[in-house]
């Protein structure tokens, strides 16, 4: 169809409408397509299919394959393991392993086979308004169900699974157990981690919110960054073969596709690697053939092909970040740098640092104010600080990689990286101490984010002057950011809730009221419990947390009334009828009497309950046809 619709145009390159329409027609087909293929849920051999729902909940006998580490929890070591064989049968499918941290037992090798006895456990959901869903992040990478075992469960098996990703597993263990021998540091060894071999497990929660305070933290996760930076080393290295050889530079790209491919084996393979190589890889071809427009081409091409090996990728954050910095530096900086032409070569190059980290700030900016609630106002003076010194942490990290792993590395070289790795961490820490310059605690909507990019690309135009009537454009889209934020503001300001929230041992109530969410709760709540529970809530309502320390046993809310029974409960004449009942603290009490007398609309049992009681109480409400919400599976009680 595509190809009759260019035919009949008679225009190469020149498509009429309908070839457009056609072709967006046909791509969004075309992913839906492969988005099914993918999808292993959908295959008659997935364990899902081949357990019963029941059994799912039951120990089964099970084989599977370490894929993949992620990092560690405070109490659990995580991997993504395929299944090999189940109950006896071959089987495929994807689950996360947890392992409890125990010092006398290693990792686990990737590749590596294993067989144990145990139960196959749905993922738990979010379980509060608004937290960060685990479940649903692992859904997008086709994982569902989990295990959790003892590392003692565990029986290796003689055999194991041969990949390249092994092969990289091994290759990067054996360059982290070199880098081991030598005198450096714990801090400067996971830094090194992290920037080399694409392994952030081993950096402390400390320097992570620096990195992240300072607008820095790409440069902890090998990324588009650190490889469009070693690539452009190697093509100055190499670039005297276009000279001295006949076909130089096409030896020169080939030499730099095995190189961006040897290092994302070093880099170990992860997700991050491969989607930066595979776009480098495109881009460096592109390069050679030396086109803006190619330049546009060949990154889509990446971005393509790797969807049609991944198409739930599209919903990465890293995929969205890594094609988003990278568009914004191949179509910003070229304007910005057009602003000023410095007269010397420090001050280029100066210039040139400084308009590629505003370029990629810029375009990242919403995507990152979206995803993360904040936003480093002094991104400038860190990237302008570290990213020039990077080129050369990079590079001599190769050396040092490649020298300590043959036994050769000399001490002077090992102090020197240090002092390097320990200047960069400094210096972030300096950038991230400047709290009064990180933006926090944003709301912002998608349609925000849809605005906030309109806005650039419509200042982009305008400023290359292929915009008209510029100003009219730029005034309208402004003016409707503008009243898209007065209007959000005008809808939480309005907003009025109650919330039961769900907390392991405890009883929250939150009112939310004017902007204000007023707790009342049974037992105190530290800092960082009220930050996992409500932080995201808060952002979203646009709403500031007032703590209550008087926790009542009757609530009003509207027209309803919420009464909390707990331990201390006794009924008396009094009491009117409620609308809610809330089980609280697994009280000793005659459910259907209570019923019966207060004559509940709906009953709630939050964290603060032990499960068996939870479930009996459960079944007396359905005896009764009285809807019954439990926070531990339902998730956070909400009355509007």
């Amino acid at each position: 169809m595509l190809t009759l619709f260019w035919w009949k145009s008679k225009k190469p390159f020149k498509q009429g409408w309908g070839f457009v329409a056609s072709a967006i027609v046909m791509f969004i087909i075309f992913g839906i397509t492969l988005v099914n293929l993918h999808n292993p849920l959908h295959r008659s051999n997935h364990y899902s299919r081949l357990l019963p729902k029941k059994q799912l909940q039951q120990s089964v006998g099970v084989k599977f394959s370490v894929k993949e580490r992620l990092k560690s929890t405070s109490y659990y070591q995580k991997y993504v393991v395929d299944i090999v064989i189940i109950h006896g049968k071959s089987t495929q499918g994807k689950l996360l392993l947890l392992l409890p941290k125990d010092s006398l037992h290693n990792h686990l090798d990737i590749g590596n086979c294993y067989t144990t006895f145990t139960q196959i456990q749905s993922i738990s959901k979010a379980l509060n308004p608004d937290q960060f869903d685990y479940a649903t992040y692992l859904k997008k990478q086709y994982i569902t169900h989990q295990i959790k075992l003892h590392p003692s469960q565990l029986v290796q098996d003689s055999t194991s699974t041969l990949s390249i990703f092994r092969l990289a597993d091994q290759v990067r263990k054996h360059i982290t157990l070199k880098l081991k021998t030598y005198s450096f540091s714990t801090k400067q060894l996971a830094v090194i981690q992290a920037l080399l071999l694409g392994q952030r497990q081993d950096i402390d929660q400390q320097t992570i919110q620096s990195y992240r305070d300072a607008g820095a933290m790409h440069i902890l996760a090998v990324s588009g960054l650190h490889v469009g930076i070693l690539l452009l080393l190697l093509n100055t290295v190499l670039r005297p073969l276009e000279r001295f050889h006949q076909n130089g530079k096409v030896l020169k790209t080939v030499l730099l596709l095995i190189f961006l491919w040897f290092f994302a084996i070093i880099a170990g393979l992860s997700p991050s690697v491969l989607r930066a190589v595979t776009m480098f890889s495109f881009l460096t071809i592109g390069m050679q053939i030396g086109s803006t427009t190619s330049t546009y081409n060949t990154l889509i091409l990446s971005a393509f092909v790797l969807l049609c090996f991944h198409s739930l990728l599209l919903f990465s954050i890293g995929f969205q970040f890594s094609y988003v910095a990278v568009f914004s530096i191949v179509y910003l900086q070229p304007i910005f740098s057009k602003w000023y032409t410095p007269p010397n070569f420090l001050l280029k190059k100066i210039w040139e640092t400084l308009t590629v980290t505003i370029s990629a700030q810029l375009g990242l900016a919403p995507l990152t104010i979206f995803y993360f609630h904040q936003f480093p106002l002094l991104f400038f003076v860190s990237n302008l600080i570290i990213i020039p010194f990077l080129g050369g942490i990079l590079g001599l990290g190769v050396v040092v990689i490649v020298l300590a792993s043959i036994g050769i590395l000399p001490e002077p070289l090992v102090t020197i990286f240090g002092y390097g790795i320990d200047f960069m961490n400094e210096s972030v820490s300096w950038v991230a101490s400047k709290s009064n310059f990180v933006l926090t605690n944003i709301s912002f909507s998608w349609r925000l984010l849809i605005l906030s990019y309109t806005l650039i690309i419509a200042t982009s135009l305008a400023l290359q002057k292929v915009l008209f009537n510029k100003g009219f454009v730029l005034g309208t889209v402004t003016i409707i950011i503008v009243l898209v934020i007065a209007f959000e503001k005008h809808q939480a300001a309005q907003q009025n809730e109650l919330v039961i929230f769900h907390q392991f041992g405890n009883t929250v109530i939150g009112r939310l009221e004017h902007q204000q969410l007023i707790l009342n709760a049974k037992s105190p709540i530290t800092d960082n419990t009220q930050n996992f529970l409500f932080s995201n809530y808060l952002i979203k309502k646009r709403a500031v947390l007032k703590q209550n320390d008087t926790f009542q046993h009757q609530y009003q809310h509207k027209k309803r009334t919420l009464m909390v029974i707990d331990s201390t409960f006794i009924y008396t004449q009094h009491f009117q009828d409620s609308d809610i009942l809330l089980l609280s603290g697994s009280p000793r009490i005659h459910l259907e009497r209570i019923i019966d007398s207060l004559n509940p609309k709906q009953l709630v049992a939050d964290g603060s309950n032990y499960r068996n009681f939870i479930d009996r109480w459960e079944k007396t409400c359905a005896d009764g046809d009285i809807p019954f919400h439990r926070t531990d599976r339902d998730g956070a009680f909400v009355l509007k």
